[in-house]
């Protein structure tokens, strides 16, 4: 590899600076070191410089701006890292790798003052020749003794001392040499390190790059990990590969952090905050990496840079120093334009974000000093929106950051409000005015809205009731009647008394009130203020509302007199109801239509008897208006029996005519409906009672289904059955398509299943049934449900058919629910066992045959699917099913006669014994002992039958001799018949060893004695053996 020759012994300069340090550290001063004067300029001297380099101000235009980047540049051509740093990370590469031959060399000398760094010098050139010595030595034992395992630890050692003696070049050759020798050695993380430094002070960038590379991916690099990236990102910023520095930066920044035991707090993290052993690498590097960004696109670099690291694990909590880095050395330099990007670089990337708010101020600063008022007046409003109360960072941050914001939210808002206000107040009347004005109101509603924050009380210096009644006014001007009524309101009656110099400001915000309803009464055109316009009519109520509220309050002010009309209505409309029975007493006392108020439980109701009185036009109306209110404030007090009363006097003075009528008949039914609703827990006869009241008095309710239908469920709670089922069937009668109707068929059922009428009660399930079918469900569970339902139903029905005899439809339904569900399976076996019974009792075997190839068919689905699910009960089923169609087909077998031609009717035979055989084998297979014995004993005798039959079958006519032949060829054929009945037998004669003994084991003991008596005609013998089994 080719080296630029190195003409200074660089390393022995680098390990004196790491002495002269190592001998000041427990001095305060690090900063006072005297530095070599041929030492290139570092970026901490450059810093230091700065207050020499200032430049005379100037107008940052394209072309000074380029003069003074141009400056900065060949300021960099000499900048190096900061010296201390670099003679620190060198000191510590030379305290721990060095650490024997200082002992020996320098151990005794620390005297523990500033002496020792002389001493020190002094021993390092006195023991110049003993380390010569040491280099011969080291250099002798590796030529001598090349393949010596200790060699790794000598050449290392040689390398060290020949670094010491400034023979830079050898000790490169060495080092390089040990790596290349021992790539796993234990020295590589710190050999690697060496030689980026030496590449380094050689100026091989690109060499020092790989090295220190290296570095980062060895084992064990703990010690030099951080230096590594820290001066790799020095590297690639002397070859001006200024992007890939700005990433080694950010590394170093990565690795420091992650070095600290406890992360500090982001919204306050600042790198003053880390451990003292990297403070002043950190601070270098955020001075190198700003001179880098400052010769790039500066705020456009950082960006993509912070984007481009957006996996850094710790980015989030240092980001905001690399901007604010940037932006004060920008406006060291004087770019102002540069710092102002900077920052508005960082509050558009993080706008959710403390420091975004923080930088805002700062460049509310920079634009102050510059007079740049609208861009502060800009900046100010995006505060606002950005952190007040409509922006969702004041939601999500805590209460400190809050605390932090709210004086400048205050004040920017004040100072915007008031500005819009005044501009508004200098325009004449017209558009313009009204859209200022309405600027205005939104303005001071914004700083209302952070005024009237409990931590505000203490930073506003004046009475937001004034503030209040601006925004009031603003509203009004602005035409913005219904938000400015509000606003009047709440000062005039909701804000309580600050200081009595505030009463006229309240009383002129309750009148205020009655003329801004009336200017909203004003904009409703003449054509539409008629009783039938909702508005018209909730614009009145409100009008008659804020009279009332300024009687109450000013009832000495001469404008009260004409408000005091229409009370009754008002006390209404805001709740108020003992002002409705005070008004309505007295109005209806005066017309005499009641002895008294009826709301008043103590003194007479209303003669609901006595004859409508005749009154005025104007008499009635009033008359009308406070027996209706009363009876609708006794409802909404949910005094129902006095309301009920209050609705019929009421109902005596209303005007058939109107829709008035019909609401008061309907609210009547209510009353009389929530009068039971307090009975249904102790007194559900009492509540059954007025429920059916609804509708008996008003029929045409709508209360009337509800109540009707509640009253049913009340009789089936208290099984009252035959009346609830009156009720029901009423309730079907006369509202067939309500959707309460739909669950009516399922309470008649469970009514006439109580009642045991069974029948009644399966028609009702089979039109649940019915319903369900014509309804469709999206939803697969909800679908899934119905079909479950309708199943149930199904075979209920069934079920309640057959309990009331009628064995007709029984068998219909259950032929339904056989060919509809399938499953679940036991169910459904049952109910095909169930079919089957049907046609044995009518003496039908094909239809009863037809449901047992049915149990096994579906028997045998089942087996395939789900052979662990098949219970005890559904093997009974296939166990009898296959028995029935088995000795079906036996009895065929049985009935074939054999004719001549022997050939034809013994196939005919064979073929119903082979189905019999088929069913036989599937009982045994069931292995149920109730039907394997018999099972076996039937196939046994069906041989045993056929080889009887094959020899006592119709003989051709033939010779005597050919006769005689035939015969024979009879035996032959009936003999296997005969052997297999004998082993059949046998067979089921071997089961009593099993423990296994009944009937037709007994008869196949008998059968076998029969056609051997020899073997089983043993009778003491035999009963012997079943004693002792049995």
């Amino acid at each position: 590899m080719h080296r630029i020759p190195l003409h200074r012994p660089i390393s022995l300069i680098f390990l004196l600076s790491c002495l002269i340090i190592s001998g000041c550290m427990s001095t305060s001063n690090d900063a006072d070191l005297d530095k070599p004067k041929n030492q290139r300029a570092s970026l901490s001297d450059l810093a230091e410089q700065q207050g020499t380099l200032t430049l005379e101000k100037f107008t940052a235009d394209k072309a000074v701006r380029a003069e003074k980047l141009a400056e900065i540049y060949q300021q960099l051509l000499t900048l190096e890292p900061d010296p201390q740093v670099k003679t620190k990370v060198e000191y510590r590469l030379v305290q721990i790798n060095t650490e024997v031959f200082e002992n020996e060399s320098f151990g005794g000398t620390d005297n523990g003052n500033g002496d020792d760094v002389n001493l020190t010098l002094a021993q390092l050139k006195k023991d110049d020749k003993a380390l010569t010595t040491l280099i011969v030595s080291y250099q002798k034992l590796l030529k001598n003794y090349p393949e010596h395992s200790e060699n790794e630890h000598i050449r290392y050692q040689l390398a060290k001392a020949l670094d010491l003696q400034g023979r830079i070049d050898e000790s490169l050759d060495e080092m390089e040499l040990l790596i290349t020798q021992h790539p796993t050695t234990k020295y590589l993380a710190e050999l690697n390190f060496r030689r980026g430094e030496i590449y380094y002070n050689l100026q091989d960038y690109s060499a020092a790059i790989s090295a220190y590379d290296k570095v980062v991916k060895a084992p064990n690099n703990d010690n030099y990990l951080v230096n590594s990236i820290y001066m790799s990102g020095w590297s690639l910023f002397k070859l001006n590969r200024l992007p890939e520095a700005d990433i080694a930066f950010l590394n170093v920044f990565e690795a420091i952090i992650a070095a600290e035991k406890q992360l500090p707090y982001q919204n306050e993290f600042s790198f003053a905050v880390l451990n003292d052993r990297y403070q002043n690498l950190a601070i270098d590097t955020q001075r190198v990496l700003s001179v880098s960004l400052s010769q790039q696109a500066q705020s456009e670099s950082l960006v993509k840079l912070v984007k481009k690291q957006h996996s850094s694990q710790y980015l989030a909590l240092y980001q905001h120093v690399l901007f604010e880095n940037l932006a004060t050395f920008l406006l060291n330099k004087e770019l102002k334009s540069d710092a102002e990007l900077t920052y508005k670089a960082y509050i558009n990337l993080e706008k959710d974000n403390i420091w975004s708010a923080r930088y805002s101020l700062a460049l509310l600063d920079i634009y102050h000093r510059d007079g740049k008022f609208s861009s502060m007046h800009q900046l100010k409003n995006n505060y606002i929106k950005q952190y007040g109360l409509e922006g969702k960072f004041w939601h999500q941050t805590s209460l400190s950051i809050q605390d932090e914001l709210l004086p400048h939210l205050l004040k920017f808002s004040d100072e915007h409000a008031r500005r819009v206000y005044a501009r508004a107040q200098s325009q004449s009347q017209g558009k313009v005015r009204v859209e200022d004005f309405s600027e205005a109101a939104a303005a001071l509603a914004t700083y209302l809205q952070l005024a009237k924050l409990p931590q505000a009380a203490d930073l506003i210096t004046r009475d937001v009731l004034t503030d209040e009644y601006l925004y009031a006014d603003a509203n009004f001007e602005a035409q913005q009647y219904i938000k400015a009524l509000k606003s009047y309101e709440d000062i005039a009656y909701y804000s309580p008394y600050a200081t009595q110099a505030l009463a006229p400001l309240k009383l002129q915000s309750a009148y205020a009130t009655t003329l801004t309803i009336r200017e909203l009464l004003k904009a409703i055109p003449n054509t539409e203020k008629t009783d039938e316009n909702a508005l018209y009519k909730q614009r009145i109520d409100e009008r008659n509302n804020f009279d009332k509220l300024f009687i109450k309050q000013y009832p000495n002010d001469d404008r009260s007199l004409q408000l005091a009309t229409h009370a009754v209505q008002y006390s209404f409309d805001v709740k108020d109801f003992f002002m409705v029975k005070t008004m309505s007493e007295f109005v209806l006392n005066t017309h005499g239509v009641i002895y008294d108020f009826v709301g008043n439980s103590s003194v007479k109701k209303a003669d609901t008897s006595y004859p409508i009185k005749k009154l005025s036009p104007t008499a009635l109306k009033q008359v009308q208006i406070a027996s209706q209110l009363s009876a609708h404030s006794l409802y909404e007090q949910k005094r129902y029996q006095l309301a009920e009363d209050a609705y019929v006097l009421a109902l005596h003075y209303a005007d058939k005519k109107i829709n008035t009528w019909g609401e008061i008949r309907n609210l009547l039914a209510s009353t009389i409906y929530f009068q039971a609703q307090t009975y249904k827990i102790k007194q559900p006869n009492t509540a059954v009672f007025h429920l059916l009241r609804v509708g008996a008095i008003v029929p045409e309710s709508t209360y009337r289904v509800t109540a009707e239908f509640d009253a049913a469920n009340l009789l089936l709670e208290n099984q009252i059955w035959q009346q609830a089922i009156d009720v029901l069937l009423n309730i079907q009668k006369h509202f067939p398509t309500h959707e309460y109707t739909a669950s009516i068929p399922a309470k008649l059922a469970s009514s006439y299943e109580a009642t045991q009428q069974w029948e009644l009660a399966a028609e009702q399930l089979l039109i649940l049934v019915a319903n369900a079918d014509k309804k469709s469900h999206k939803n697969k569970v909800a679908q899934a449900e119905s079909d479950e339902l309708k199943r149930e139903a199904q075979y209920t029905a069934a079920d309640y058919y057959l309990k009331a005899g009628n064995t007709a439809k029984a068998l219909i339904t259950f032929r339904k629910y056989a060919h509809t569900y399938p499953e679940p399976f036991d169910i459904a076996q049952e109910v095909r066992f169930k079919m089957s019974e049907f046609y044995r009792q009518s003496n039908e075997p094909n239809k009863q045959n037809f449901w047992f190839r049915k149990i096994l068919s579906f028997h045998k689905k089942q087996s395939k699917v789900s052979p662990g699910k098949i219970q005890p009960r559904a093997i009974e089923l296939g166990s009898l099913a296959a028995f029935s169609l088995g000795v079906a087909h036996q009895q065929t077998f049985k009935y074939v006669k054999l004719n001549a031609p022997l050939q034809k009717s013994l196939k005919r035979k064979q073929t119903a014994m082979k189905q019999a055989i088929q069913y036989y084998q599937q009982v045994i297979g069931f292995q149920l002992a109730k039907y394997v014995p018999q099972t076996t004993f039937n196939l046994a005798e069906m041989y045993r039958q056929l080889a009887a039959d094959v020899l006592k079958s119709e003989r051709p006519e033939l010779d005597e001799l050919a006769l005689e032949e035939y015969e024979i060829l009879l035996e032959e054929l009936a003999y296997p018949f005969e052997e297999k009945a004998l082993e059949i037998h046998l067979s089921n004669a071997q089961r009593s060893w099993q423990n296994v003994y009944d009937q037709w084991i007994e008869k196949s003991f008998s059968i076998l004695a029969e056609i051997a008596p020899a073997l089983y005609n043993k009778q003491e013998r035999t009963h012997d053996v079943i004693d002792d089994m049995h």
